[in-house]
């Protein structure tokens, strides 16, 4: 008898919970369809005088943001554990619109899948989310907040940005052409060196990338196999994989032994940079720029003392937006054509008709309207960061007519806005003959480096850098399956950065 008592008991406390479950799913839902009712009436009756009530009234008069119920005690969490989140969330602007909310905790999560409400949010309003959210791991990730990427929005990350800007813009003015240059024809080398078997490309175009961003930062380039290079990439691509890792965001918690190690091998190449340039005279590198800057006495142009540790951390983050993201993409370029080979054809064809035998120079783009196509679908298709990195409202706002409360954080969705199947015509398809005359897409719709005060700040760089290295590998070579049933999964594996999965190529000289 009281084990049927115990028993009773658990099955009514299971009923009302599953009762309590469906009224506040139902509340919610009828809520929300009251105040979209409601809503439209008024703005039928009278549209004007509604959007003066905003103005001073924005939380009361605002519709309830959409969104998937919100579980009890983890809200929403369980939504950012998805294996493809960009996908997963993609998939949820289907059935909750273009912006929507998720609940984790205290915290209101807003996500943006259109080029519309990301364009509002970063650039029309960019004032209102320039800042980042305040986490115990942004903190430690990001050298207490003196990281361009990660630190929050004020005077001295203006600064900061500025001063990064200017040196890397004066860096790359002297030399970011022949940099290139010079790795896209060692890259030819290795693989020249192939002599046709299957093989994968990452590691490869991984040390290209990184050469680039390690030769303007210090004037350093090294071999493949350099004991060196392997310990600083093993080191950023374990941050950058954790720092992805929904549950490392959802619970805020971070092994503190990889930044340590990561602020170890960047402290001892600065180190060792102006050691070198205190001997030797060497200059002219975003690193020499930057330590110059801290010697600047304050005024108009520089409000805030930095210090070394910012030097630092623009270091690390040149690096490692420098890197990744350019292999990332070269990989998911060539595995595209792989599915397309009559689109890799139609460049070769139009490089031999318009450089002849030349290689191709980055004032050449205009002339080369479908290798610029194929690298603006490339980027559409796959956004190499493809929720960029959280905004946070620093100040009451709103979005697409929803008010968007202080501290609220913002995901700009760049995937879902290059998914769009309002922007896009069949937009899962690889076409990028949509870019060329007649195809009805516009580069305006693409986001692929953000926008607003936190535009990436490498975007030059990476510009010049796919162009270059994209018009030399097929200008040189043919990509081949490596196999009869073997193309590569487009599916990608989704972290910060969205990286195709492991596969191998042949890859032919061509006469």
């Amino acid at each position: 008898m009281p084990g049927y008592v115990t028993m009773a008991g658990v099955g009514a406390v299971l009923i009302l919970f599953v009762l309590w479950m469906v009224l506040v799913y139902y509340s919610r839902r009828t809520h929300r369809q009251t105040d979209h009712k409601l809503f439209s009436q008024s703005k039928a009756v009278g549209s004007g005088l509604l959007f003066s009530l905003r103005q001073f009234f924005p939380r009361f008069l605002s519709p309830s943001l959409p969104g998937p119920l919100s579980l009890p005690f983890l809200g929403n969490m369980l939504e950012l554990t998805r294996d493809h989140l960009p996908n997963h969330l993609t998939s949820l602007a289907q059935r909750y619109g273009s912006i929507y909310r998720l609940n984790c905790g205290n915290t209101t999560i807003v996500v943006l899948s259109s080029a519309e409400t990301i364009r509002e949010a970063l650039v029309k309003k960019w004032s209102d989310f320039a800042g980042r959210p305040h986490s115990y791991t942004g903190d430690i990730v990001s050298g207490g907040g003196c990281s361009i990427s990660l630190g929050d929005y004020s005077e001295e990350w203006r600064t900061h940005r500025r001063l990064a800007h200017s040196a890397l813009q004066r860096c790359c003015a002297q030399s970011l052409h022949s940099v290139i240059e010079r790795q896209a024809l060692s890259l030819r080398q290795v693989l020249l060196g192939y002599n046709e078997t299957p093989v994968d490309l990452s590691e490869d175009f991984t040390v290209a990338a990184s050469n680039v961003i390690t030769t303007l930062v210090f004037g350093k380039e090294y071999e493949k196999t350099s004991a060196e290079l392997q310990r600083l990439h093993g080191c950023l691509n374990e941050i950058v994989s954790l720092w992805g890792s929904p549950w490392i965001s959802a619970l805020d918690t971070f092994p503190l032994l990889r930044v340590a190690r990561r602020d170890d091998i960047i402290r001892s190449h600065l180190q060792e940079y102006k050691v070198q340039c205190h001997t030797e005279g060497t200059g002219g590198t975003i690193t020499a720029s930057l330590l110059q800057s801290l010697d600047q006495p304050l005024g108009v142009t520089k409000k805030v003392a930095l210090t070394e540790t910012h030097v630092h951390m623009a270091t690390v983050d040149l690096l490692i937006g420098g890197t990744e993201t350019t292999a990332a993409w070269l990989c998911w370029t060539v595995a595209f054509l792989l599915h397309r080979p009559e689109v890799q054809s139609r460049v070769y064809t139009e490089l031999c008709t318009v450089l002849d035998t030349r290689y191709p120079q980055y004032s050449d783009r205009l002339r080369l309207p479908c290798l610029s196509a194929l690298i603006s679908e490339v980027l559409r298709l796959r956004p190499v960061a493809p929720l960029a990195v959280p905004h946070r409202a620093t100040r009451d706002s709103s979005i697409a007519g929803y008010f968007i409360p202080k501290d609220t954080i913002v995901i700009p969705n760049l995937y879902g806005a290059h998914h769009d199947p309002a922007v896009w015509t069949d937009p899962n398809t690889f076409k990028p003959e949509r870019f060329l005359d007649g195809g009805m897409a516009s580069t305006r719709a693409l986001l692929p480096f953000g926008g607003g005060a936190r535009l990436c700040l490498g975007e030059s760089i990476a510009k010049m850098e796919l162009f270059l290295f994209a018009a030399y590998l097929l200008r040189d070579f043919q990509f081949l399956p490596s196999g009869k049933d073997s193309l590569p999964d487009l599916t990608g594996i989704a972290s910060v950065v969205l990286k195709a999965k492991p596969f191998q190529v042949i890859v032919r000289p061509r006469p």
